[in-house]
């Protein structure tokens, strides 16, 4: 592109350009509301030169021109210790077809959420309000590079989440549901009566679920809930811009966790909730799985062109971004625990008195750590069965004591959606992995 050349003419040693169009559609429905919140086209560029080993930017809505080129060298700022790691020349197109097509309007998409309303308040009287949001969001992705790197993504991601609130004398519950997918129409390609199977099991659980005592307890872990801890616990300590200064830096290649525990970073996966998908990042990198922990040991970080070349680490493919108008950052694709040997039963049969935690309710960790969860779904387990459902559950730790906690891994496997948040960038993501079984783990009551 003339605008690369450019960059190279003024004494950039490395520049490249990103161009995005967004196509957005969001709908929401309430009990006495019908919105179509989003429905537009948002695009431009953005354009990032290595000058004097320093990064300049410049990003912007039409088409780039030697101007650009000039803003960006002129703004690039730093301690000209700036080094990345180059790639070799390729070309590549990328688009992922979905199976279920949008062919609906948007009328017919109100007409299936309105119709998931109705069906949500027939579940049960006790619920007085819902809320519906559904969004389908078609990306468009260019990138080129002086390496004469010149990549095209296409793909769309869409979902829906259902947040219902139930009151029965005093007492007030709340339970969500959300859905994403690469694969096409949401609305077909889930099952939308499971969903509110789930959805009424939560709100059930909310108003009726005893409190539990506080204390450490034998804990077995479902997807979702391993999912975030996988993501929150300990893929944001292997983000090599916060490895650097967190406890997993310096226990590289030692165990940590039985040899029976992996957990993976992965650009894609055949599963319809992988909504984390990464063919190429957006520094151009092919996404590869990446083994944070490998049988148990701290095995390697999630990389940019930068921290690659920092860690002498092959490139991870993990540079990513929310639109034209932020700089890429190092976030996490679709983040699990791998399978393991155990059937769901045989996990559960062994546990004289424990808790099972189906799913959470938002957490947060920290670089030294330490996490703490909500749960929104959980049950006893005595002698070896599911009893009673809980409510107002959390849990809390110290993420390298957990994982040697760790004495079971299931068979089964299910990956969840979900938007990750980090520098006020928000970008898609999925999570997940199978059951397992933590020996103990410290549980308590918590107030919404």
């Amino acid at each position: 592109m003339n605008v690369l050349k450019k960059a190279e003419e003024l004494g950039a040693t490395f520049a490249d350009i990103r161009f995005l169009k967004i196509r957005d559609l969001v709908l929401t429905v309430t009990e006495d509301r019908e919105i179509v919140s989003t429905n537009g086209i948002d695009e431009g560029f953005s354009l990032r030169v290595l000058y004097q080993g320093n990064w300049g930017y410049k990003s912007s809505t039409g088409e780039p021109g030697e101007e650009d080129v000039k803003d960006a060298i002129n703004v690039s700022y730093g301690d000209e210790k700036v080094n990345i790691v180059y790639m070799p020349p390729k070309k590549d197109k990328v688009e992922i077809k979905p199976k279920y097509d949008f062919n609906k309007s948007i009328k017919e998409k109100l007409d299936d959420l309105r119709k998931i309303k109705e069906n949500v308040f027939s579940l049960s009287d006790r619920i007085k309000s819902v809320n519906i949001r559904y969004y389908e969001t078609h990306y468009h992705k260019e990138y080129f590079s002086t390496e004469e790197r010149e990549i095209q993504q296409d793909f769309i991601i869409s979902g829906f989440s259902i947040v219902a609130v139930a009151r029965e004398n005093d007492i007030v519950g709340s339970a969500y549901v959300s859905k994403a997918t690469y694969q096409g129409y949401p609305l077909e390609v889930f099952d939308i009566s499971e969903v509110l199977e789930t959805l009424k099991r939560r709100i059930d659980g909310q108003l009726k679920g005893k409190t539990v005592k506080g204390g450490l307890y034998t804990a077995i872990l479902a997807p979702e809930v391993v999912g975030v801890f996988a993501h929150e616990a300990i893929g944001h300590l292997a983000e090599a811009d916060l490895a650097i200064n967190g406890i997993l830096y310096e226990r590289r290649g030692e165990k940590i966790a039985p040899e029976f525990v992996s957990i993976v970073d992965s650009p894609s996966l055949e599963v319809n909730s992988a909504i984390g998908i990464t063919i190429y990042d957006d520094e151009g990198v092919e996404g590869r799985d990446t083994y944070i922990i490998k049988n148990g040991i701290v095995n390697e970080f999630l990389t940019d062109r930068f921290y690659s070349a920092y860690l002498g680490q092959k490139p991870t493919g993990n540079a990513r971004v929310e639109d034209f108008r932020y700089p890429v950052i190092i976030r996490m694709r679709n983040t699990y625990f791998t399978s393991g040997d155990y059937s769901y039963e045989e996990i559960i049969r062994d546990v004289k008195n424990g808790i099972l935690l189906v799913s959470p309710r938002g957490g947060q960790t920290s670089p030294d750590g330490t996490f703490q969860f909500g749960i929104q779904e959980a049950y006893l387990i005595e002698n070896g069965e599911i009893s009673t459902p809980l409510r107002n559950v959390g849990i809390s730790g110290y993420t390298l004591e957990t994982l040697g906690q760790i004495k079971a891994v299931s068979k089964d496997f299910k990956i969840s959606p979900g938007y990750c948040g980090k520098e006020g960038q928000s970008v898609p993501v999925g999570t997940g992995g199978p059951y397992i079984k933590v020996e103990k783990l410290k549980v308590g009551g918590i107030v919404d």
